[in-house]
């Protein structure tokens, strides 16, 4: 079992169910030392257009009155909690051209996680999800590149995510040349600011497919982390929870499984 999880959802964020002290609860019987909770942050609706902003889910997330009246006050009753660490935190985009947007959230909060979940390219704003090239999958690098030298993230959570729904002309899926550049960018640049790489578990609960003809994950990718494999690199394993039971079961243990198969610089904890 874990000892610490660091990406933890509430209801609040539209797509998962429970409240915080569910959580803090269920992690308390689980035996868990420490607890970050990382809702998703509001993002403006004038940081794109009505389309993008609904294409990425925006208008379902967290608003910026429920941050302020419900979020950030039951995170702080949860910490009052003597059998477990709590730390307020929050998964945020990155948008260069809205950076103080991004600082700002940062004081509001103990700790970001860094989740790229769309990203702008010569001024478009394209969802991870989409099917991606080479030549998009280098707008998504560039973003992680800049958001991680801020110096505003702690984590970089799915950091693979960016080959979800990869094309490359001659590999659908593939690991390309495109794919090995991108990936190690963001890990050296993830190493150069002390920042940690999160192995997903709810990309290994939700994302089993064939890869050329294969079972493998979309996310976490094996050819990504193999990258990983023998560097610096702080490494940690995130539940992604949407629901309390997701602390607990086969994903965590197989998340477990796939860090074993590398030789990573596994952390238990954060250090704040």
């Amino acid at each position: 079992m874990l000892k610490a999880n660091y990406h933890t959802h509430t209801e609040l964020c539209g797509h998962a169910v429970g409240k915080t002290m569910d959580y803090v609860d269920k992690a308390i019987k689980l035996g868990f030392k420490e607890l970050g909770m990382s809702d998703h942050a509001h993002i403006p609706e004038y940081f794109m257009t009505g389309n993008e902003y609904k294409h990425n889910y925006l208008d379902e997330s967290m608003t910026n009155d429920e941050f302020e009246k419900i979020y950030v006050k039951e995170v702080i009753e949860a910490k009052q909690n003597q059998n477990i660490k709590i730390f307020l935190g929050l998964e945020t985009e990155y948008l260069p051209k809205f950076h103080n947007y991004f600082a700002d959230l940062r004081k509001k909060v103990e700790y970001l996680n860094l989740g790229i979940h769309f990203f702008n390219y010569n001024g478009v704003n394209y969802s991870t999800y989409d099917p991606l090239n080479s030549e998009l999958i280098l707008g998504y690098t560039d973003t992680a590149i800049k958001a991680m030298e801020t110096g505003l993230y702690k984590i970089f959570v799915h950091p693979d995510l960016f080959m979800i729904n990869y094309y490359s002309r001659d590999n659908y899926r593939g690991f390309d040349k495109a794919c090995k550049y991108c990936s190690k960018k963001i890990i050296d640049t993830a190493i150069k600011n002390d920042i940690y790489l999160e192995i997903n578990v709810s990309g290994i609960k939700n994302s089993v497919k064939k890869i050329n003809g294969k079972s493998e994950y979309l996310y976490p990718r094996t050819e990504f982390w193999s990258l990983v494999s023998n560097t610096k690199a702080k490494v940690i394993i995130g539940i992604d929870a949407h629901d309390p039971l997701d602390f607990e079961g086969q994903a965590v243990l197989k998340a477990k499984q796939f860090a074993s198969q590398f030789n990573l610089n596994m952390c238990d904890f954060i250090k704040f």
